[in-house]
């Protein structure tokens, strides 16, 4: 229960977060800004988790149409009220700026987006239901499936605040993207385990706490390791170089320059300016800071490191799998054992299908098929049948006694057995 309810809130915040950023866009192409701060707004345009909620539990829970337009119509009003006809009605002279007017409109767009594909979706799932094909899978809506690969759209957004000259969206979509990234690999690994512990009968017996336990060990280790390598770009994050594409098709000046009379430059295209001054707008090119240079030290020599032992692990694999398979004189060596637990197999298979298997090779069978069916791992060879039966949860069984007391007469030879 608390799984499930985890996925469904991962799920609510991919797409608060996907559909969060279209108002950050739509400010940087316009040149607005929320007077109250980049925090403030991107906690107002976070607010699209409202709709996000409420047109999932309509889409599950509305009985017809009827009801789902009514809550579609009844949530854009309330949006429209809140973000809109609020303000204007707290403005002492009774205006929007254009800001508030541009968020509202986009509040506005991005809610009737959602109940639209919500609806669609809704639409698809009837016509799964009434498929022919029962080996038909049901296809996964965008709105409810977090995937790692999403974070390309958040890659080009944060692209895109660049060429606008916007550090507002550039953070937004950078530390959006960073979230993202952490909640859609979470709910890809416990989702993957989920289905893979529903569809795999083999590892039905195996405690569910354990499976979790070493491959969220595994999960967490790998997100540490990606945490480490975001921190660099956290750091540098005030060192970007913006523009704005909007003044690339204006009217460009001449640049000066002087040649010498071997037609050498005497300097730069900028009378002797930096080339990285330039791109800075002709400030100082500012210097990174002592801990962001031993941050990348100490990352490049872990790397460094990293590289080195994974070549030293290939090489000694390689050679101890040469020295395992070939001896002295180049022959490969060959294992016996499993021809030798194979052919018995086989023997114990065949006397099975003849009816030659005794009475007492009848007990052992059963005895391990019983003990193989309830209890996935091996027991341990100093383990005595009671405390296997123990660990297989046998314990007090009526059959599992009977069985037992049949088994310990096989085992102590008091029943005949075909083999001496």
């Amino acid at each position: 229960m608390i799984l499930t309810r985890g996925l469904k809130l991962a799920e609510y915040v991919h797409a608060a977060l996907v559909f969060a950023l279209p108002v950050p866009i739509l400010y940087a192409v316009t040149g607005l800004a929320d007077p109250k701060g980049a925090g403030i707004f991107y906690m107002k345009c976070l607010l699209v988790a409202v709709p996000v909620i409420v047109t999932e539990q309509a889409q599950r829970h509305a009985k017809g149409f009827v009801a789902y337009l009514t809550i579609c119509a009844a949530l854009l009003a309330c949006v429209g009220c809140v973000t809109g006809l609020l303000p204007w009605a707290l403005d002492s002279q009774n205006h929007l700026e254009a800001y508030q007017l541009c968020y509202c409109v986009g509040m506005l767009a991005e809610t009737l987006m959602l109940a639209v594909k919500r609806f669609r979706d809704r639409l698809r799932e009837v016509q799964y239901q009434k498929g022919s094909d029962p080996f038909a899978g049901q296809e996964t809506s965008f709105l409810n499936h977090p995937t790692p690969s999403l974070v390309w759209y958040f890659a080009a957004v944060y692209v895109f605040g660049i060429g606008f000259d916007s550090k507002e969206l550039c953070d937004m979509a950078f530390f959006s993207a960073i979230v993202y990234l952490l909640i859609s690999l979470v709910y890809t690994h416990c989702g993957t385990t989920q289905a893979y512990l529903k569809q795999n009968r083999r590892t039905q017996g195996i405690p569910k706490k354990r499976l979790y336990g070493i491959s969220s060990m595994m999960l967490l280790m790998f997100l540490l390791l990606l945490f480490v390598g975001m921190l660099p770009a956290v750091f540098m994050s005030e060192y970007r170089q913006y523009t704005d594409v909007r003044d690339w098709f204006g009217d460009v000046g001449p640049v000066s320059y002087q040649y010498q009379s071997d037609g050498e430059f005497l300097g730069s295209a900028a009378g002797g300016a930096d080339m990285l001054e330039l791109f800075n707008d002709g400030e100082p090119t500012p210097e990174p800071s002592v801990f962001i240079n031993t941050v990348f030290w100490v990352i490049g020599i872990a790397c460094l490191l990293a590289f080195f032992y994974g070549i030293f692990q290939i090489v000694r694999q390689v050679l101890l799998d040469f020295r395992n398979n070939l001896d002295e004189n180049g022959d490969v060596i060959e294992e016996i054992k499993d021809e030798e637990s194979s052919f018995k197999e086989e023997l114990v298979g065949l006397k099975r299908l003849r009816g030659m298997e005794s009475e007492a090779e009848k007990i052992r069978r059963r005895y391990r098929r019983t003990i193989r069916r309830h209890r996935k791992d091996i027991p341990k060879p100093y383990e005595t049948p009671l405390e296997i039966e123990d660990g297989a949860g046998l314990k007090g069984d009526e059959e599992m006694k009977l069985l037992h007391t049949k088994y310990e007469e096989v085992r102590y030879g008091k029943t005949q057995d075909s083999r001496g």
